[in-house]
């Protein structure tokens, strides 16, 4: 069975980009990039010497994989146009949290899903080493070499099928999107104030950490809420008048963990 030694990437987003520089780097060809704005597809491609298209039909019609890392939505209509274009007998992949690989099924016979669970800026770089690459094909062939080519990027392979790889996915949003929205909030409390942000980095550092060391979130958590302290949470929620959105978090989060003591 021979390896992915090729990949043509439709997409030229943060996810993309990291893709395309991380196969790269390891030696991957990467033949082609798609993106509708041509010049999203030329500053990729100027970083991995592939050729550049804004139109899927010009796409490389011989790579040994096709990983999409578009939006959810966008990804079933290039899947059908590629079909048209390099037939139904090739590789591809997704690189999606949340849908099917089964998406692919009505258009070729061999797919998957190459999902890197982590957040990705363009601007930022990221240890690929560490990334948890979640992989699912519908055939051992198609597995076996998603897995391999993954094992290039990471130290961090795991064979998951699409439904617990979705469960995974809201999980990452709980860690990682609503998560950044509390610093947002507080960011938006202090800037109010006059007050500096950087007070609470210490904060925000040692409650990752105990994470990061392997301590149990439920045995962790500290607060007003877990105390069952309401002097201080009606304070709080006196102070919040001047924020709708912002009280509405905090009561809710605070029933939350009072529910659960």
């Amino acid at each position: 069975m021979s390896s992915i030694k090729s990949v043509s990437i439709i997409g030229s987003g943060n996810v993309a980009t990291h893709m395309a520089i991380a196969l790269y780097s390891t030696g991957i060809d990467v033949a082609s990039i798609y993106s509708r704005n041509l010049g999203h597809a030329k500053l990729l491609a100027d970083m991995v010497s592939a050729k550049y298209v804004d139109v899927i039909e010009d796409i490389r019609h011989d790579s040994d994989l096709y990983l999409f890392s578009v939006s959810d939505r966008a990804i079933e209509s290039l899947a059908s146009k590629l079909y048209l274009n390099v037939g139904k007998n090739v590789l591809v992949a997704h690189t999606s949290g949340m849908l099917t690989s089964g998406i692919f099924s009505d258009y070729f016979t061999s797919f998957g899903s190459f999902y890197p669970l982590q957040t990705f800026k363009k601007s930022r770089a990221v240890n690929m080493k560490e990334v948890p690459f979640l992989i699912t094909a519908n055939d051992s062939g198609a597995k076996k070499k998603l897995y391999d080519l993954a094992r290039k990027i990471s130290d961090n392979v795991n064979i998951l099928d699409d439904e617990k790889r979705k469960v995974l996915h809201v999980a990452a949003v709980f860690a990682n999107n609503f998560t950044n929205y509390m610093y947002r909030i507080s960011e938006n409390i202090v800037d109010r104030e006059n007050l500096d942000f950087d007070l609470l980095k210490p904060l925000i550092k040692e409650t990752a950490m105990k994470i990061l060391d392997g301590q149990d979130p439920n045995k962790v958590q500290t607060g007003p809420a877990i105390r069952n302290d309401l002097n201080t949470i009606k304070a709080h929620l006196d102070y919040l008048d001047i924020d709708y959105t912002a009280k509405k978090v905090y009561e809710l989060l605070t029933e939350s963990i009072i529910s659960t003591k």
